[in-house]
């Protein structure tokens, strides 16, 4: 499984934008931007139905049932909302497929590649809304989420959530019986680092692959083509990539890019503290490795914030990531999208209004574990993450504040990276012989560097004359 699927699959936006998906790019879908729009809020004055589409999960699922449709049928009574589900490896397909057919879509979220989006005018440009409802977002969201997804000073998404970057994930019973102290909450201990890591994992490793073993750790941080060689110094894209959304080569061919797979590689099969692919397949039958107790500690997104919701087990907590030569990483802000073909923009804008409400982010975030946007709804998040894992709320502040941080959190690239889902296919594909010990990291680096570049060149080649003006 690529790590884009793995990602959206279990906590993100979908499968791969990527062959025929791709059909429509350059032409605007439905035509038109907004009219002039009515003041929206939460007045319960829009009429008519609205086509809200949401991935399959249960936490997800779960909140939406519970919070968002009962406050959406008593505060806009008028306004049908047609909440759509589909399997999460089908949303990004079936927001495409409503467009290229005309099919009315008013809201989406979830992540994704917004650039994408935008560089083939999908979302409707919001400003005009926020505008007329005099809503000063800048000062409601959380600082400077609403600018990563505002291009040309235009505004093309609600913010939805953060995954307050990535984190390390540890099962506290499995420490304690080792005799480990939790790992450091401040991202600036220069005492936690990979080697340190290393040796907890070392510790924590107690039989693996028998039916009662258990494995140190899980470096499956996503995606590891890129967050991997963050930790390293390093950078798998060229500066270019970040502000063109294209770029003709990489920088996969480096030492940093070297050293991280190396790394992982040893953990696999050196060190023995990190599952193969085939044993963590075989573990994932049983559920989620890490909530069945199989993994000590799990390094990944943001989203095992909202997947904690299901532990109750074990106690658990919550660290920062180790440093290697930095600790850079990813962080993922995801955006309510209003389609730019849309027949009910009006109406789907005061739904977006309530979904982002104080009242409804606090609600969700409380039973969910989901990290809420606006600024007065942190605190709930996190009182109730800190309720479930025992951990002091200075402790959790410490973690999410310090993961983002400008200084070391990067927007994912999958958000603005056109056709980041083929670059990751690619990457995954290659992946296999690593972690499958079928090729050593020193052969393998090289090997498929020239095949990365290959893959942003042709995608440079297929975008670098279509940029929009608007």
């Amino acid at each position: 499984m690529s790590q884009t699927s793995r990602r959206h699959v279990l906590f993100g936006a979908g499968a791969a934008i990527a062959g025929g998906v791709l059909a429509a790019c350059g032409s605007e879908v439905g035509g038109g931007g907004a009219a002039a729009p009515a003041a929206g809020g939460t007045s319960g004055g829009g009429t008519g139905q609205v086509n809200w589409l949401v991935r399959s999960g249960k936490e997800e699922n779960g909140g939406q049932e519970k919070v968002f449709e009962p406050m959406l049928k008593e505060k806009l009574p008028k306004i049908k909302v047609e909440r759509i589900v589909v399997p999460a490896d089908q949303y990004i397909p079936k927001i495409n497929s409503m467009a290229a057919a005309n099919e009315t879509l008013e809201i989406w979220g979830f992540g994704g590649n917004y650039y994408d989006y935008w560089w083939r005018k999908l979302p409707q440009d919001l400003t005009s809304y926020i505008t007329a409802d005099k809503w000063d977002v800048n000062a409601y969201f959380q600082p400077g989420l609403m600018d990563r997804y505002k291009i040309n000073n235009k505004y093309y998404g609600v913010s939805q959530l953060s995954t307050f970057g990535s984190v390390l994930l540890y099962n506290k019973d499995l420490l304690d019986k080792a005799g480990l102290k939790p790992p450091p909450v401040d991202w600036n201990d220069a005492s936690w680092t990979m080697d340190k890591a290393l040796e907890y994992a070392t510790k924590l490793t107690k039989d693996p692959g028998s039916p009662n073993g258990t494995f140190g750790m899980s470096l499956d941080l996503w995606a590891k083509m890129t967050s991997l060689p963050y930790l390293w110094g390093g950078d798998s894209w060229t500066k270019e990539h970040y502000t063109d959304f294209i770029s003709p080569k990489t920088n996969f061919n480096s030492e940093p890019v070297l050293q991280a797979h190396t790394f992982l590689q040893d953990l696999i099969y050196k060190h023995k503290v990190m599952p193969d692919p085939a044993t963590a397949k075989s573990l994932g039958q049983l559920g989620n490795p890490f909530q069945t107790g199989k993994i000590a500690m799990a390094l990944d997104g943001g989203w095992l914030y909202w997947t904690s919701s299901a532990i109750k087990d074990f106690k658990f907590g919550f660290a920062a990531l180790p440093t290697g030569k930095s600790n850079k990483n990813i962080n993922f802000n995801d955006f309510w999208i209003m389609g730019r073909w849309a027949k009910n923009k009006d109406s789907a804008w005061q739904v977006m209004r309530l979904l982002s409400s104080e009242e409804a982010t606090t609600k969700y975030a409380e039973m969910t574990f989901t990290p809420p946007t606006p600024r007065k709804s942190l605190d709930a998040f996190t009182k109730a993450l800190a309720k479930a894992s025992g951990q002091s709320l200075e402790d959790l502040n410490k973690v999410l504040t310090g993961a983002i941080d400008p200084k070391r959190s990067q927007e994912s690239p999958d958000h603005l990276f056109l056709q980041h889902p083929k670059l990751d296919s690619t990457y995954s594909q290659e992946l296999d012989a690593l972690t499958n010990n079928k090729e050593k990291a020193a052969d393998w680096v090289p090997r498929v560097g020239k095949i990365m570049d290959e893959t942003a060149k042709a995608i440079y080649d297929q975008f670098k004359d279509s940029r929009p003006k608007d």
